[in-house]
């Protein structure tokens, strides 16, 4: 079995670290998907157009294990449960291999343009599938300890400075950094630790911030091009 990259994936995550755990939680998360030569002929792209939806096979480049780990620990379950690496979606699997749906809203070229994913800038894509709303979507389908989606239980709020900069931004960039921020970041099993800062970097820009239970302070923002 030869399975090879017929595209890569540019990405507003350029850091794992608050990329959310679900394709679709996010809408205000943009990619572009680059098809790759010999994949990047307009005639294999014929008719997506007319699909609001796409599935996106992909592999986790950087999340490659050398050793099988029969256990994960989901962070809907607090990252202290451990239970099946099949019963979950870990990036942290057999063949690293991640399936998402995300909208498709535009094409040009061969590249297409998507929003709603949950993909580190870089991705190597493996496949792409239109989603069929008949057969994709099982409304009565048990989803067992993630059923429903997560809220964003966050309120963010920014210092002086930080905001300063926000306001620079284009409405898309604050409206991502706000998304992100409010669904919680931090890994499940972190102690609340109002003191520590975590950072991250969104569509060129790095964000550092403190959280106190379900407040979260920007602290700082600046350009990675200054």
């Amino acid at each position: 079995m030869n399975i090879e990259p017929i595209g890569i994936i540019h990405s507003c995550f350029e850091e794992k670290f608050g990329i959310p755990r679900q394709a679709g939680l996010i809408k205000s998360a943009t990619a572009a998907l680059e098809l790759l030569p010999p994949y990047n002929v307009q005639e294999a792209l014929r008719g997506i157009e007319e699909f609001s939806h796409l599935w996106i096979v992909f592999a986790f480049h950087e999340s490659i294990t050398t050793t099988f780990q029969p256990t994960v620990r989901p962070p809907r379950l607090g990252g202290n449960t451990r239970i099946g690496v099949f019963a979950t979606r870990s990036p942290f699997r057999p063949n690293p291999i991640g399936l998402s749906v995300v909208e498709l809203k535009h094409v040009t070229g061969t590249t297409l343009q998507l929003s709603g994913g949950d993909f580190l800038d870089g991705t190597p894509v493996l496949d792409i599938k239109p989603y069929i709303p008949y057969a994709d979507s099982i409304p009565n389908a048990n989803g067992a300890f993630a059923n429903a989606a997560p809220l964003p239980e966050n309120t963010v709020i920014f210092q002086p400075e930080a905001d300063a900069v926000f306001q620079t931004l284009e409405k898309e960039q604050q409206q991502l950094i706000r998304d992100v921020l409010s669904y919680n970041p931090r890994p499940a099993y972190q102690v609340n630790d109002p003191d520590r800062i975590f950072g991250t970097t969104l569509c060129d820009y790095h964000v550092q911030w403190k959280q106190d239970k379900t407040l979260i302070t920007v602290m700082s923002l600046s350009s990675r091009s200054t």
